[in-house]
């Protein structure tokens, strides 16, 4: 979403939050894609996971884990997924979420058969976020073959795709601003910051878009997401406590209504 040019942080905030019902129907009238055009990788982000694939290649079907999606996490959307974001939204459709290549939302563009998909606890450091304590990832497993598109088939069985991003609509969420003018917004800032597993980028604008419910469409192979926390995963370990962990506290914020959209 563009915004208009300001000439200090004053003015785009007073723009954000005298404009934040509109800004908010804007985001959520339109399908979120990654950017597949954002800078590459931070140097400070380095994937600490090691792949131990399933594959049987003479079948021409290879079984992938994918996190898809990684909260706590601010975004080049200026998002940050927080509490269950999908919780809703899997337990509507479950292993009928899509997995496509390029965010294409084609028939052709299908590259393989969602088994199962979760919200799961993990631990910063897995993802080798030097953070302590524990985030959410959506975590995908997924059936990938060779007939259904043989080029990201073999891209993925060369462990040359470690990259994801979701679609997504927007179905909740709050803005968060670093500055005590803004009441309503600061008490956001102070609820979510302190979670962020990158926030050295909050400093920069000094304020971002919380997500607290979204539908979610499908998740793609992309050169570069939006989240670069999405790679290709095998064996990084759930925290056992996970089932028994209570969901955040949902941040307190105005009742949008839910876009109605058909997939």
């Amino acid at each position: 979403m563009k915004l208009p040019n300001f000439q200090n942080k004053k003015e785009k905030f007073d723009y954000l939050v005298k404009n934040k019902t509109e800004l908010v129907e804007l985001k959520k009238n339109a399908v979120k894609y990654s950017d597949i055009c954002v800078t590459p990788i931070d140097e400070v982000v380095s994937k600490a996971m090691n792949t131990e694939y399933k594959d049987d290649p003479s079948k021409g079907v290879i079984t992938r884990k994918i996190i898809a999606n990684t909260y706590n996490w601010l975004d080049s959307h200026g998002d940050v997924h927080v509490g269950n974001t999908f919780a809703k939204s899997i337990k509507e459709r479950a292993t009928k979420v899509f997995h496509l290549h390029d965010h294409k939302h084609e028939v052709t563009a299908k590259v393989g058969r969602t088994k199962a998909i979760e919200e799961v606890l993990v631990k910063w450091s897995d993802l080798g976020v030097n953070k302590e304590g524990d985030t959410t990832v959506l975590m995908a497993t997924s059936e990938i073959t060779e007939k259904l598109n043989k080029d990201v088939y073999g891209q993925y069985l060369d462990k040359e795709i470690d990259q994801h991003s979701v679609g997504m609509i927007y179905v909740k969420m709050s803005l968060a601003i670093n500055d005590e003018e803004y009441k309503e917004e600061k008490i956001v800032w102070d609820k979510v910051y302190p979670k962020l597993g990158n926030p050295e980028k909050a400093d920069e604008d000094k304020y971002f878009w919380v997500v607290e419910e979204a539908k979610l469409i499908e998740y793609s192979a992309v050169l570069f997401g939006s989240n670069e926390l999405t790679p290709t995963v095998e064996n990084i370990e759930p925290l056992k406590d996970t089932q028994k962990k209570e969901p955040n506290e949902p941040i307190k914020s105005l009742d949008w209504n839910e876009v109605i959209t058909n997939f």
